[in-house]
């Protein structure tokens, strides 16, 4: 059961659950004052970004698109990111097109405009879209608990299958609340960040990774547990991660590695989804180390 060179991972938990705290207080405030910056897929309506060849003030912005209309500048107040609420009675690419017009008109000479970004989505298709992206994410968290329970249902004592489920799901639900919180944090400074579809599918994704970098710790404290019973439940968990850390952390390091590329040399149409994948990746692997199998120790240990 030794390793080749032991750092005290499970000995200094009290330390890492400090950590998660730390990395969880400030997205958990963002997320009870300022809420997560929701895209239209959830609320429904029009998004129209444009360019400005000169800059125009936000409040000829806010007077050309309309009452109710949220303008915010990107970019030193050379683009314009207007989003508002659909109207029956008026088309939502001729209210877009009569924007730029007002914008134009209120630019002076010389003032081009180009629309960068144009979307529209229904109210009943941003419902839709809200209880798919939550059922999605329950029937998952079901689906890694059940199949867990499974995979380890033959324990030696004190362990049970479905404890490892359990904890599984406790590390993901620390690795979405992390990347909820950045993104209600990044969303506030920079309001071109939300949470749109695709951000669903890299929470989904993030499930995926960070359940599968959790079972490959925890299958190796299976073993352990199986040959080496006459010792410690912290013992054998310390000589399992001390195991797996250093192939855990250099996987996750060339993901993350692909990740960056793509997030600074990708389009921007893909760029929140990367950003979040690459958050989730990141703090996948720390909780897969550092939060799940520490919690474990602590709950066999009490039950034992």
């Amino acid at each position: 059961m030794e390793t080749t060179r032991s750092y005290p991972l499970i000995a200094k938990r009290k330390l890492w659950y400090a950590i998660s705290l730390i990395l969880l207080i400030p997205g958990c405030i963002a997320l009870a004052v300022w809420r997560l910056n929701v895209g239209i897929d959830f609320l429904g309506g029009t998004v129209l970004q444009v360019k400005f060849s000169e800059n125009i003030a936000i409040e000829s912005i806010r007077e050309a698109a309309g009452e109710g209309a949220s303008v915010q500048l990107l970019n030193d107040g050379s683009e314009a990111y207007i989003r508002y609420a659909n109207k029956d009675d008026v088309d939502p690419r001729t209210r877009a097109d009569g924007i730029i017009t007002l914008l134009k008109e209120k630019g002076g000479e010389g003032q081009i405009i180009t629309e960068q970004s144009f979307a529209n989505v229904g109210g009943s298709v941003a419902k839709s879209t809200i209880r798919q992206a939550v059922l999605s994410v329950i029937i998952t968290s079901l689906v890694i608990i059940l199949y867990i329970a499974i995979s380890f249902r033959r324990m030696p004592k004190p362990a049970k299958g479905w404890q490892f489920g359990i904890i599984a799901i406790i590390a993901l639900l620390h690795d979405l609340l992390f990347v909820l919180g950045a993104f209600s944090i990044i969303g506030r400074l920079f309001p071109s960040v939300e949470v749109d579809a695709l951000f669903i599918t890299a929470v989904l994704t993030i499930m995926g990774f960070s359940v599968n970098d959790t079972i490959v710790v925890f299958d190796r404290l299976r073993e352990n547990l199986r040959r080496h019973s006459g010792h410690g439940i912290a013992e054998i968990a310390e000589a399992s991660v001390n195991q797996t850390v250093v192939r855990s952390v250099t996987t996750s390091f060339t993901v993350i590695l692909v990740l960056l590329a793509l997030l600074f040399l990708g389009g921007p149409s893909i760029r929140n989804f990367i950003l979040a994948l690459t958050l989730g990746v990141g703090i996948g692997t720390y909780s897969s180390i550092f939060t799940a199998t520490p919690l474990l120790v602590d709950w066999l240990q009490r039950r034992k």
